[in-house]
């Protein structure tokens, strides 16, 4: 994987991560149309944030005595992981209904999340930039959170989680898996019939 943080830095960047399934749990709370305009509105002030930490050394010096112990290399100079997660959850909230859009920022924030957390610990079989183990346990959350939630066929329910797991696999720092994973998943659960 690449630009890695050590295990504790990981483990810590994806217990913030985890917290992000809060965007799932208030959006099944509040629904679509009273959280979009939330939603989006935390999207650009994380964006103008980033903007303004990689533009003005003064907040940038601020940012990294906050979070610099969790922003990967490659975060440094471009946006962050929580600016990606803000996007991909904004982008899946606008796209789909409710049901899709909680499913899939469940994906995006549990699978992940302990993909990383045992990939990093346990991963020793390469397989692309991630582990064979990892990519094991994003592959069995991803099915837990999709077959419990979703009602769709099984066969719509295998597809959306192999492509969720795909998606993870080929994610980059400029592909990134915030966005990735969530919108292609919609899209095969949507497109599955998933009311």
């Amino acid at each position: 994987m690449p630009d890695i943080l050590n295990y504790n830095q990981e483990v810590y960047r994806k217990f913030i991560h985890i917290s992000s399934s809060s965007i799932a749990i208030l959006l099944w709370i509040l629904g679509k149309d009273i959280f979009l305009p939330f939603i989006i509105a935390a999207t650009i002030i994380f964006l103008l944030i980033d903007y303004l930490r990689i533009n003005i050394h003064t907040l940038e010096k601020f940012y990294f005595t906050l979070f610099g112990n969790v922003t990967r290399h490659y975060e440094h100079h471009s946006i962050s992981g929580a600016s990606w997660v803000f996007i991909g959850a904004a982008a899946s909230i606008f796209l789909f209904n409710e049901k899709v859009a909680i499913i899939v920022l469940l994906v995006m924030s549990l699978s992940d999340s302990a993909a990383a957390i045992i990939g990093i610990k346990y991963g020793s079989t390469n397989l692309f930039n991630k582990s064979l183990e990892g990519s094991s346990v994003f592959f069995i959350t991803s099915t837990i959170i999709i077959f419990s939630l979703s009602p769709a066929l099984f066969i719509v329910n295998i597809i959306a989680v192999l492509v969720s797991v795909i998606f993870e696999l080929l994610s980059t720092p400029v592909l990134n898996d915030n966005l990735l994973i969530p919108v292609a998943t919609g899209l095969v659960l949507t497109v599955g019939g998933v009311v």
